[in-house]
């Protein structure tokens, strides 16, 4: 009879434990899920969070790209009083086809050319008084109009022109920026004979390509970085001609006013674009 007693009391108290977890069971999960809906809510929260700032960000690099290319198109012009520039004369017939402004010497066949890319924000209509000095001496000379008046964007313009006049030998050139992408086009088209570089500089080494290089710049330029300046001669040809127009700075070899930032000149519009036109002559003269 203790046997049977004893037998009796264990399968009570194993019974006891298993109607214990299994009255249990039901409580653990619900804890379970619980913790999963809470952990899953968590997840959706973080998601949300994360997507919020996602667009909140793109939302300010759209304002900050819509701002940069208006900042960029609301730039330098060509001031009114010399409009007349971009009018033909008995000297020089002045032409508008798209981004390209044609300055063509009349009566004369001209056999070499200049194609002008212009400053940073600048557009290339402020160059119209320079080029049109340049045509009077029988070269023909284009300024590039730049997507957003920035040069980067347009650095192929060049081709078009060249295409659409294969019996002229082509110079290509530019202002500040326009000067250091336009080293970048001669470097990857060889399709010119020589760089002009008016306040620029290459930065890409150009030293052993053959071109004719004449860079010029001012003694009052505040825009310049005088030290790029100097080191890039190691990336320029040899015989490259080197002209400093004393008491000139970097807004005048335009006609849009002042750019940000310059230094006062110490010489008039006139006489310095007159002394870059005629350097610019010069060089195309001893183009080959």
């Amino acid at each position: 009879m203790k046997i049977r007693k004893a037998k009796s009391r264990e399968e009570k108290k194993y019974d006891t434990f298993s109607i214990t977890m299994e009255l249990e069971r039901p409580l653990l999960y619900n804890d379970e899920e619980e913790k999963k809906k809470i952990e899953q809510d968590n997840r959706i929260k973080k998601s949300k969070a994360r997507k919020k700032s996602f667009i909140i960000l793109l939302s300010v690099l759209v304002l900050f790209v819509i701002g940069f290319f208006i900042w960029l198109s609301n730039g330098y012009t060509l001031q009114e009083d010399e409009m007349k520039y971009l009018e033909s004369d008995s000297n020089v017939e002045v032409t508008i086809e798209g981004d390209y402004t044609y300055f063509t010497p009349k009566n004369v066949s001209a056999t070499k050319g200049l194609i002008l890319y212009p400053g940073e924000r600048v557009n290339s209509s402020s160059y119209a008084k320079l080029c049109n000095m340049i045509a009077t001496y029988g070269y023909k000379v284009v300024s590039v109009n730049m997507p957003f008046n920035y040069a980067n964007f347009g650095e192929n313009k060049a081709t078009e022109i060249i295409e659409d006049n294969p019996g002229i030998k082509w110079v290509i050139g530019g202002d500040s920026l326009g000067g250091t992408v336009a080293c970048k086009y001669a470097t990857k088209n060889k399709n010119v004979a020589g760089i002009v570089l008016i306040s620029s500089y290459p930065k890409n080494d150009i030293s052993q390509l053959g071109f004719k290089v004449l860079s010029i710049w001012g003694s009052k330029d505040n825009v310049i970085d005088y030290e790029e300046l100097i080191n890039s001669k190691e990336q320029l040809p040899k015989d490259t001609k080197y002209i400093e127009i004393e008491g000139a700075n970097h807004s005048q070899f335009a006609n849009y006013g002042t750019y940000s930032g310059d230094g006062e000149a110490l010489i008039s519009s006139d006489e310095q674009i007159d002394i870059t036109a005629r350097n610019i002559v010069n060089f195309l003269y001893n183009i080959q």
